[in-house]
């Protein structure tokens, strides 16, 4: 079982907002870090449409919103590594029963 579990939206209102590149600069920075278990798991959507791109890290539900490439480090190191969510880069997550209405 993983230590963490992060969920990275690639719907394409987050590819717009640089989604892809922060996920790989997420994938790179994992590798060379001493990190025991991390899971990355992609999602079409998370329902936080125009405040991308979006992140949730599991334990916690914690979200991140508006998060690029030049951020990751800082999750990574403070979030991952010290156990320390970045508060300046957390979002408040979508309201209960939201529908997500991002095109298929």
């Amino acid at each position: 079982m993983p230590d963490y579990h992060l969920f990275v939206c690639t719907g394409p209102t987050c590819r717009q907002e640089g989604a892809e590149e922060t996920l790989h600069r997420l994938q790179e920075a994992l590798q060379c870090q001493p990190l025991a278990a991390v899971r990355v798991t992609l999602c079409r959507c998370l329902g936080q449409c125009g405040l991308g791109p979006n992140m949730v890290v599991y334990p916690g539900g914690t979200w991140y919103g508006r998060l690029h490439v030049e951020e990751i480090d800082q999750v990574i190191a403070s979030h991952l590594m010290a156990g320390r969510p970045v508060a300046s880069l957390i979002q408040p997550p979508p309201p209960p029963n939201k529908t997500v209405r991002e095109p298929l």
